[in-house]
């Protein structure tokens, strides 16, 4: 994609599933890199076969971004090599499968500030410089799980509705200044995903699952045209729509059926 060539994308949670299929499909459209997450042994062993096989220039940098500190530190590592960041895909972000009250505060506390607070964050201090310098992109990952609440995701899906809103609120904020906005909302992916969030692969809810590059194509190829919202394949429309037209207490008792663990 044209978009991307000669540009400079943050990538988070660069690490694993998606995040790796994002870097992997960038450099091979032309772009450099700057790769995060919290396993810098994974983050260095991808940056060396980006770099053998495309012949990118790719930066390291370890950070954890479930702490309120990591999207500045982040920030500043960059700042100090003096580097232009054009695109940000804000990807990092895990969920929990399973009752509310079985789960500990401190891991909804991380998910809180990983899924929502450090993306809001990171697209706060790198959106001015897009804007000043005429151009720029925030891809922001969401889920299919952001458009109901789910009972034994609830945290989850809260945390991805809000990144939803927050998405679609800046598309229309940034119109005509060059920064494009878009937000990914995929099905279910082959990921980690699952094992973090303890969650049974052959729930009824968890069938069709993607490919991580299938899903990272749209992702990239929603932000290079600028469309406000992108589903990761078309039949997820179908689900999009009704779920604008399922009434809650429906929705809700969907959602048990598909999640609950008893």
């Amino acid at each position: 994609m044209k978009y991307y060539h000669n540009k400079r994308i943050l990538v988070t949670g660069a690490s694993s599933g998606i995040g790796i299929a994002f870097c992997r499909k960038l450099a091979s459209f032309g772009a450099d890199l700057v790769i995060t997450a919290r396993r810098r042994d994974r983050l260095e062993t991808l940056a060396r076969e980006l770099q053998a096989q495309y012949d990118c220039k790719v930066m390291v940098i370890a950070s954890d971004l479930s702490d309120p500190d990591g999207p500045e530190s982040l920030f500043s590592e960059i700042e100090k090599s003096e580097l232009r960041i054009d695109v940000l895909i804000n990807n990092a972000g895990f969920g929990y499968n399973g009752a509310f009250v079985d789960g500990k505060y401190e891991m909804y506390e991380q998910m809180m500030q990983l899924n929502m607070n450090s993306l809001v964050k990171l697209t706060r201090l790198f959106v001015p410089r897009m804007i000043e310098q005429g151009h720029g992109g925030v891809l922001n990952v969401s889920s299919m799980a952001g458009f109901l609440p789910i009972p034994f995701f609830s945290v989850y899906s809260a945390t991805k509705q809000f990144v939803i809103n927050f998405s679609w609120s800046l598309w229309n904020e940034l119109k005509g200044t060059g920064v494009h906005v878009s937000v990914l909302c995929p099905g279910p992916v082959d990921t980690e995903f699952f094992d973090v969030a303890k969650a049974d692969k052959a729930k009824a809810a968890f069938r069709g699952v993607q490919a991580p590059g299938t899903v990272a194509v749209k992702g990239l190829a929603g932000l290079a045209e600028n469309t406000p919202l992108k589903l990761s394949r078309s039949l997820l429309r179908i689900s999009y729509l009704l779920s604008r037209l399922v009434p809650i207490r429906l929705g809700l008792m969907i959602g048990r059926l598909a999640m609950s663990k008893q």
